[in-house]
């Protein structure tokens, strides 16, 4: 049983690691225009403060993945 869980936890670790390391700023521009895209259908049902501010935070999604992608 402790082989198991130090797999696991050897598993998870090293998955987090590859995550913020390699798949950060794509994972923060992929949610960036998943969420630009969702607000363009949902124009005519969410008020509009909510939709710039949800178009706003996709921006800025998109934004901090591009920077962090040319660093």
């Amino acid at each position: 049983m402790i082989k198991i869980a130090k797999a696991i936890k050897e598993f998870i670790i090293s998955f987090f690691v590859a995550f913020f390391t390699k798949w950060l700023e794509d994972f923060l521009i992929l949610s960036g225009i998943v969420m630009i895209v969702v607000n363009t259908y949902l124009i005519s049902i969410v008020d509009y403060n909510i939709l710039a501010g949800n178009y706003l935070t996709g921006v800025v999604l998109i934004f901090m993945g591009v920077i962090l992608a040319k660093r």
